[in-house]
């Protein structure tokens, strides 16, 4: 089954605005990372490069968002944060991978891409849920 999303929302337990990025990446420092999905993409001086080149192999246009940031039409709970998010179009997003899911990855990045790859691929016992 060929993939029929076009874009990848990953929506960070977190807030956004400079000072919440400072606190988080205290956090991080000292390891007291809250965010599943913040500990496998970012480290404590930015975005891994681990993580960049994962979402430029996935051939699909990758986004993010803090939990402040994500539109309430959307109807994600703040309990299923973080989470990963697939639409194609205008489409409302649908859940791709759950808090969970992320939180199985174990902060690494091999495990995302792994688990991202079968998803889209429709091939992994994750599948595309609305939320």
């Amino acid at each position: 089954m060929p993939n029929r999303f076009t874009r990848l929302t990953l929506v960070f337990d977190a807030d956004s605005g400079l000072l919440n990025l400072c606190r988080d990446a205290f956090k991080k420092a000292v390891g007291r990372e809250e965010c599943a999905l913040c500990e496998i993409t970012y480290g404590p001086l930015g975005r891994r490069r681990a993580w960049t080149a994962c979402a430029a192999r996935l051939g699909v246009a990758v986004e993010e968002l803090h939990r402040d940031e994500l539109p309430a039409s959307w109807g994600i709970a703040r309990a299923a944060l973080p989470c990963v998010l697939a639409s194609a179009g205008e489409a409302t997003p649908v859940v791709l991978l759950g808090r969970d899911e992320l939180a199985a990855c174990g902060g690494r990045v091999e495990e995302l891409d792994r688990r991202l790859r079968a998803a889209l691929d429709g091939g992994g016992a994750t599948g595309a849920r609305r939320p």
